[in-house]
């Protein structure tokens, strides 16, 4: 695969993330949230592993596996509980600005373990990125530091969340990059966290089924298409794109 295509795919994630964010609040909302998380990423491991299949073990370093399955499956729950743990729409946009410092966390991160070269233009496309973030939610007047700090307040748990997992993912891409092979485990990750998530509710008795419609059941295809194969795609990007375009 060429780096340019590789580089187009991972850029994609971007645009199917953009929607993940509302179907996800939408499905928390309809049914109960842990339950909710659970069939959007027990669906999206089914389609990822349709599409993709298993890896080649063989081509795979077992310290990679373990550490990147372990990081990813924490970066997936704390994102994916701060959005539906948000008592709001508000807060649940907030939260999503809070968890996108990931791209200038992953610049850190690259640069501190040497996979990228600091100069100035990465400070410019930085602020360039997160201003552009701000911007829209500013530009609708539902964005304020106000805001932000009375939320916070309110829902400490859901922000605290969305920073540790963008401090975690930043970790991942780097990971990913150094260790992966050019290997793409991608399946493997989200039966993990698949697993976890039922077993979670196995544990805190929280395993009751809701009723299906065909809304709530095109709006949980749609939201497992979006997370499994934008993770996927991103994973096709960071390991054999361009990283400068990919986190600016």
């Amino acid at each position: 695969m060429s780096k340019n295509l590789a580089t187009l795919i991972g850029l994609s994630a971007i645009l199917m993330w953009a929607s993940m964010v509302g179907l996800v609040k939408y499905i928390s909302t309809a049914v109960d949230p842990a339950m909710g998380i659970t069939l959007i990423y027990s669906l999206s491991a089914l389609i990822v592993l349709l599409i993709f299949r298993f890896p080649n073990f063989k081509l795979i370093s077992k310290k990679y596996l373990i550490l990147a399955t372990f990081l990813f499956i924490v970066y997936e729950l704390c994102f994916s509980f701060a959005i539906a743990y948000s008592k709001t729409s508000q807060q649940a946009i907030e939260v999503s600005i809070v968890n996108y410092l990931w791209p200038s966390l992953t610049i850190v991160a690259f640069v501190i373990f040497k996979e990228l070269k600091f100069n100035v233009l990465i400070l410019i496309g930085l602020f360039i990125s997160i201003s552009g973030i701000i911007y829209i939610q500013a530009g609708s007047g539902s964005f304020s530091v106000q805001s932000v700090v009375t939320n916070l307040k309110d829902n400490p748990l859901s922000y605290l969340l969305a920073l540790s997992g963008a401090v975690i993912w930043a970790f991942y891409c780097v990971v990913t990059r150094k260790m992966s092979n050019g290997q793409n485990p991608i399946s493997l990750f989200f039966i993990g966290v698949a697993l976890t998530l039922w077993l979670k509710l196995i544990v805190t008795d929280q395993l009751v089924m809701p009723d299906f419609d065909l809304g709530l059941s095109l709006y949980l295809l749609f939201a497992a298409a979006a997370v499994g194969l934008g993770y996927a795609a991103w994973n096709i990007g960071i390991i054999h794109g361009n990283i400068t375009i990919l986190v600016v």
